[in-house]
């Protein structure tokens, strides 16, 4: 009896363990241990940047005049002349002249850096080098009269001014302007340079 009972409960054992092993939760294989992953970065949302429309380009105001900048002036134009071959002394002519409807009042004062002269202003450089031999370039100023000089530049017509120089022999380009007041404007007034020879 015994030994039937036992091979009774043999044989029920196998139907036992699969009817176990369909109700038990199949549980995935442990992976193998491994580097440990770091853990991953976040994404940072890409963010449009807006597209900030041009701007306008601002129209520039016309600046009123500082009483350091010089103006141009319409209808009036400078000359300096000169004999093409000078002695010793060079005497050169520099010539406004008006074609304006209305006169005008010049006005110009001592210049230290030009022997105290007037007008017009000169620089002198030596043909070939560019060496500049008037006025000195020491940066030594003479100290001169507080003095203006007034002409009246009339409508359609000329003034002149002349300056005399003493320049040892060579060839020179002489360039000559125009700085003083014009009416209520401080101008400069260029001419053509002129070459000379000094003999």
């Amino acid at each position: 009896m015994k030994r039937n009972t036992l091979l009774a409960l043999l044989a029920a054992l196998p139907l036992t363990l699969a009817a176990a092993q369909e109700i038990q939760p199949i549980n995935p294989s442990p992976l193998p241990p491994g580097p440990a992953e770091p853990f991953p970065t976040p994404l940072t949302p890409q963010v449009p940047t807006p597209q900030t429309p041009p701007s306008p380009q601002p129209v520039p105001n016309p600046e009123p005049t500082a009483p350091n900048v010089f103006a141009s002036l319409v209808g009036v134009t400078a000359t300096l002349s000169s004999p093409l071959t000078l002695k010793g002394k060079a005497t050169l002519v520099f010539t406004l002249k008006s074609t304006l409807k209305n006169d005008l009042t010049l006005m110009t004062n001592r210049d230290n850096r030009q022997n105290c002269a007037f007008a017009p202003s000169l620089r002198i450089l030596k043909v070939g080098t560019r060496e500049v031999v008037y006025p000195d370039g020491s940066g030594n100023a003479m100290l001169c009269a507080q003095d203006m000089k007034t002409d009246t530049l009339k409508a359609g017509g000329s003034v002149r001014y002349t300056r005399t120089l003493d320049l040892p022999a060579g060839e020179y380009m002489v360039e000559g302007w125009y700085q003083g007041l014009a009416g209520d404007n401080r101008v400069k007034i260029s001419a053509q340079p002129v070459k000379v020879t000094v003999k």
